[in-house]
C-alpha cells in the first residue's frame, strides 16, 4: 500500500536536509509538516494566517527552539528568509478552521516564483495539491502551468500523482540545479 501523499512529501524533503539546513513551511496549518523539519534541521520558519492554526503549531512544536512562526502570509517570507534549503506549501485549507479561508492561486504562485529565488543551490520546494475541490483545483491548474515554464537548465520539476484519481492529492517538487 502506498503512504500518504504527505508522507512522501516528507521523505522527498528528507532526502535534501541535514542538520544544517534552513526549512520554510510556507503554509503552517496545525504544525505537522513544522515539527517534521524541526527534527532535521538547523530553523524553520513557519507562516499561516490564521491563529488559531498558529497556536496548535505552536503547541505541537513546544520546546523546539529552532521553529520561528509568523502570522502573515507566506507572500511576505523574503521579510525574514533570505535563503533556504527546503520548503513546503501543503495547499488547501486548515482541516480544523474554516473551510472557506484557502490558499490562493495567484498568491501561491507569486509566492513560488519569489521562493525560487531564495532556494540555495540543490535545494527543493515541495508542493502538495488538493484538486479534489474547486478551488483546490484551480490552484493545482495554475502551479502546473506556472511549473511547466520553468527553465529545463535550471530546474528539475516533477510530479507524483495517482494517475487513475482525478481528484486525489498530489506532489509537484521543484529542485534546482
Amino acid at each position: 500500500m502506498l503512504k500518504k501523499v504527505v508522507e512522501i512529501a516528507h521523505d522527498i524533503l528528507k532526502s535534501h536536509l541535514n542538520e544544517n539546513s534552513v526549512a520554510v513551511d510556507f503554509t503552517c496549518g496545525g504544525g505537522n509538516d513544522t515539527l517534521f523539519l524541526s527534527e532535521l534541521v538547523k530553523e524553520v520558519y513557519s507562516y499561516d494566517i490564521q491563529f488559531e492554526a498558529l497556536e496548535e503549531a505552536k503547541k505541537r512544536c513546544e520546546g523546539r527552539s529552532n521553529v520561528f512562526f509568523f502570522h502573515k502570509s507566506h507572500a511576505f517570507f523574503e521579510e525574514d528568509v533570505t535563503s533556504f534549503d527546503a520548503g513546503i506549501f501543503n495547499l488547501g485549507y486548515y482541516p480544523k478552521g474554516n473551510h472557506e479561508i484557502t490558499t490562493d492561486k495567484d498568491t501561491v504562485v507569486e509566492t513560488i516564483s519569489k521562493a525560487l529565488l531564495r532556494l540555495n543551490e540543490k535545494g527543493i520546494l515541495v508542493i502538495v495539491c488538493y484538486p479534489g475541490f474547486e478551488k483546490g483545483k484551480e490552484e493545482a491548474e495554475a502551479i502546473m502551468e506556472y511549473c511547466e515554464n520553468l527553465v529545463s537548465q535550471k530546474w528539475d520539476v516533477f510530479l507524483f500523482k495517482l494517475v487513475n484519481r482525478n481528484q486525489a492529492p498530489f506532489i509537484i517538487g521543484i529542485e534546482k540545479h
